[in-house]
């Protein structure tokens, strides 16, 4: 019944929301993005990228609709958060980690239930986007933090899953700002932010290194 709700309502709700979230950045961003075409022809692909910024998930995810099915992991807080849930049930968003305050066996039923979604979704042919420093950037440069799993994991479990990385540029706190003139007919001189969204295919990685260490790599991928 879930499947057929998303692949009907949900199918014309997640359009209505594209437009709206597409118009929205039309306005505001002067949005370019390289190499949207390889997602087509490779299915269940996990994408990981960088996180500059809250308008992160909304932007790619909108960006990339109409190339292929994204869904989006998001922060277990953020997913059921009142004000968040309805679109990110729609867009079939998968909530990540579990409330500390769980008991450790609740937190690791919680996490094999995860990644079995996350199995299941990539199976289907849909494609993940997944943030590995999980959380906005509060530095120049990513940092992914050594205890964290998700990467380390879903590699570790299906290790031919292919592997896309995604950079945004001139969107960040970090990054520098320029901008268009699209309002400029207003009087307004200062346009659209110009953003930049790079993707690129990235060979597989070595989940049997040890966390810290894979961590560390990704993240040097993430920077370089």
């Amino acid at each position: 019944m879930l499947a057929f709700l998303d692949a009907t309502v949900g199918k014309w709700l997640r359009h209505f929301f594209f437009v709206l979230v597409r118009t929205y950045y039309a306005l505001f961003y002067n949005v370019s993005c390289a190499n949207k075409h390889l997602l087509q022809d490779q299915h269940g692909t996990l994408i990981l990228a960088t996180h500059v910024s809250r308008h992160d998930g909304p932007l790619i995810s909108a960006l990339l609709y109409s190339t292929m099915r994204i869904r989006p992991t998001v922060h277990y807080h953020e997913y059921y958060n009142w004000v968040q849930w309805f679109p990110m049930m729609v867009a079939g968003a998968i909530p990540m980690s579990s409330p500390k305050s769980w008991p450790e066996e609740k937190r690791k039923a919680r996490k094999t239930q995860t990644l079995q979604t996350i199995r299941d979704s990539l199976a289907r042919g849909d494609s993940l986007l997944l943030f590995p420093a999980g959380r906005v950037r509060r530095q120049e440069r990513e940092i992914v933090e050594p205890y964290l799993s998700g990467v380390h994991d879903i590699i570790r479990a299906q290790p031919d899953t292919p592997l896309m990385l995604l950079k945004i540029d001139g969107l960040g706190q970090f990054q520098y700002a320029k901008h268009d003139l699209f309002w400029s007919f207003l009087g307004i001189t200062k346009g659209r932010r110009h953003v930049s969204v790079t993707i690129t295919p990235i060979e597989k990685l070595d989940a049997s290194m040890e966390r810290e260490a894979f961590n560390a790599h990704l993240a040097a991928l993430l920077n370089d």
